[in-house]
């Protein structure tokens, strides 16, 4: 399919009332889901928000998106994988914490790109916030430039590349104590577990009915 012809079909099927959810998500969680797992993943009333931001841009014709590496120096999940965001401030819409995000973080501007849709929240225990990722896209490839205090690195994945069955694999993680091989993508350059796997567990299933 076209890239033009992707992008529309992920405008109109990026709807938060029609998103796998969490039946995609969990398929990469970090730790085996069950009856008594699956409740960690339920939200308190005090949870913490923040958005991030899935940047598709145009390369040769060829759909891709941005992962960073986060900085050692942060707060929650420092060194692991991720997509840009961060913590929605006071009277801040998702959206333009998503989109503040990108720019702090890998200097990309708001107008570069274009909202198309957003994928369901996802509450992590480990860190107390519920992640709300949006779906932007960029018809000529941004210009990126990084913040080290929050970003030591940053990767360009072919957004086909998360079909592929064959990158689906483990890390060796220990939470409270107890070992888990925990799912993960393994890009060329980077691998890919925790909250993000689970971002991109539901775009894939939506990326398959393509």
């Amino acid at each position: 399919m076209k890239l033009e012809k992707k992008i529309n079909y992920l405008k109109e099927r990026l709807d938060l009332e029609n998103l796998p959810g969490w039946e995609a998500q969990k398929k990469m969680a970090a730790i085996p889901i069950n009856t008594f797992t699956e409740n960690f993943f339920l939200n308190p009333k005090d949870y913490k928000k923040a958005g991030v931001a899935i940047i598709l841009f145009n390369c040769d014709e060829k759909l891709k998106f941005y992962l960073t590496k986060r900085s050692n120096d942060l707060e929650h999940h420092k060194g692991q994988i991720s997509f840009p965001g961060g913590s929605i401030d006071n009277k801040e819409s998702i959206l333009m914490a998503a989109a503040r995000e990108a720019e702090e973080e890998i200097g990309v501007q708001r107008h570069q790109i274009e909202y198309i849709g957003s994928l369901s929240p996802l509450y992590i225990p480990v860190s107390g916030f519920k992640i709300f990722p949006s779906v932007w896209f960029a018809s000529v490839k941004p210009r990126v430039k990084l913040n080290p205090k929050e970003v030591s690195d940053i990767f360009e994945i072919e957004l086909d590349e998360v079909l592929n069955e064959e990158i689906v694999s483990q890390k060796k993680i220990t939470l409270n104590s107890k070992n888990f091989n925990a799912p993960a993508f393994q890009f060329k350059d980077c691998l890919v577990w925790g909250a993000t796997a689970m971002i991109l567990s539901e775009l894939k299933e939506i990326l398959r009915e393509i």
